[in-house]
């Protein structure tokens, strides 16, 4: 088959940190190589002006395509490779519903599924100027527009971001494949993320990452059921934070592949781009079939 692998970042589309440039560039190269490890051909759009453009003339030329990009981004784009050939990845209206952080947040709670809640500004106000919360954009992805902040740091509500209660614990985030019938989980992976001025900074990962038997349990099934609700497809990354209480808080959901997917290769005894296809051609193996070989960690800085 001929497969497309549109990475935005090293794509060309649009301004992009050197950080999101080295995650991406990683991404692309990973299954890149996972694909062409089974005998497809990979072709990688570029384009200086009109990346959208490019991805519209190569998803034509292929058999099948997958996007990673900003979920602001992603959704657009999943919508022109769904117009010209296969997609391999999430459909577009998962994309589009997991790219509202606000959303997501309210669906995953009325299903039962622990998050992080969503602080109105009155009842920051009634909190005290010393509480500390998590901003971030309502639409978009990475930590980079991430911040840890004080209620008195938030002197109003903004449209563009939502302010969810703090949950303090270790950042974690689940990998799974998703087919027309299953959810198989991949791995559980540690996030090491620095705080900088208030500002979170993603700079890798470890892979897989072990947090004892009922622990990982109750991860797996959460990610099972989160990405069922969201009606996502193929490969999710899904973020948490592993709560000192002993709950599992879902903070992000990505419709897409993730950079622990760089780490994951490197443990899984199975070709993550063997189990992309057959989650949209055929039937994904058993969880008892896919495991994991070794360890990994990967640092972005």
């Amino acid at each position: 088959m001929k497969i497309m692998v549109a990475e935005y970042a090293v794509g060309g589309g649009g301004e992009k940190s050197d950080s999101l440039l080295r995650e991406g560039e990683a991404m692309l190269a990973t299954l890149k190589g996972s694909f062409e490890a089974i005998g497809n051909e990979v072709i990688t759009p570029v384009a200086k002006d009109d990346f959208e453009a490019a991805v519209e003339t190569y998803s034509k030329e292929s058999d099948a395509g997958i996007v990673i990009a900003p979920e602001e981004k992603l959704y657009q784009l999943t919508k022109v490779v769904e117009s010209n050939t296969v997609n391999l990845g999430c459909p577009s209206e998962s994309v589009k519903l997991c790219a509202d952080k606000k959303r997501t947040t309210q669906i995953l709670s009325e299903k039962g599924i622990p998050v992080p809640m969503i602080v109105s500004r009155v009842e920051r106000e009634g909190n005290g100027a010393n509480e500390v919360y998590v901003k971030k954009p309502r639409y978009g992805c990475a930590s980079e527009d991430v911040f840890i902040v004080q209620g008195r740091g938030i002197p109003e509500d903004d449209k563009d971001y939502i302010v969810t209660e703090f949950i303090k614990g270790a950042d974690i985030s689940s990998s799974v494949v998703v087919g027309t019938s299953s959810v198989l989980p991949l791995t559980i992976n540690k996030q090491f993320i620095r705080v900088d001025g208030g500002r979170l900074c993603y700079e890798g990962g470890e892979v897989p990452f072990f947090m004892g038997q009922e622990a990982e349990k109750e991860v797996i099934r959460i990610s099972k059921e989160v990405a069922t609700v969201l009606h996502c497809k193929g490969y999710v990354g899904i973020d948490f934070v592993f709560g000192e209480d002993g709950k599992a808080y879902v903070v992000d959901v990505n419709p897409r592949p993730t950079t622990s997917v760089v780490g994951i290769v490197k443990v899984l005894k199975y070709e993550i781009a063997d189990l992309i296809l057959r989650a949209k051609f055929g039937t994904l193996p058993r969880e008892e079939e896919v495991k994991t070989e070794g360890h990994f960690r990967f640092k972005l800085s």
